[in-house]
């Protein structure tokens, strides 16, 4: 009688843990570009960039969700540009000469070689998307 109480007790919780992880995915359309064409879209807009630039992520996703692999406190928004139109992002990291500089003079320590997160949004269209950062 032990047993089978046992037995019905491990295999009901077993049973909530199965409901528990079934739930519809959201609906995520195709993207036109791959995410090579995006990469190669981004890094024609950084061409004449001075600053070392270091990939981190590729990701597809709507503007009013992304949330960036890395951050340096930048707060991110799409602002009026189709907050929920799936578009690329491509991050990269890189160390903003000015901002060490400044922590250098104000006496703290460099924590990382890099400092600064860059965010591109590309849409599916091929353009780069508006997407505002402002560090809080």
């Amino acid at each position: 009688m032990k047993k089978l109480f046992l037995t019905t007790f491990f295999a009901t919780q077993l049973i909530g843990y199965c409901f528990g992880a079934v739930a519809p995915l959201p609906e995520i359309p195709a993207p036109k570009l791959s995410a090579a064409d995006a990469l190669a879209i981004a890094q024609r807009h950084e061409s004449k960039s001075t600053h070392n630039l270091v990939l981190v992520a590729v990701n597809w996703c709507k503007p009013s969700v992304f949330q960036p692999s890395f951050s340096d406190g930048t707060t991110y928004s799409p602002g009026n540009d189709h907050p929920d139109e799936y578009s690329w992002f491509v991050t990269y990291v890189y160390t903003d000469e000015h901002m060490a500089e400044f922590n250098r003079k104000m006496g703290l320590k460099e924590k990382s070689r890099f400092n600064s997160v860059l965010v591109i949004r590309i849409k599916d269209d091929g353009q780069v998307g508006s997407f505002v950062g402002v560090r809080t």
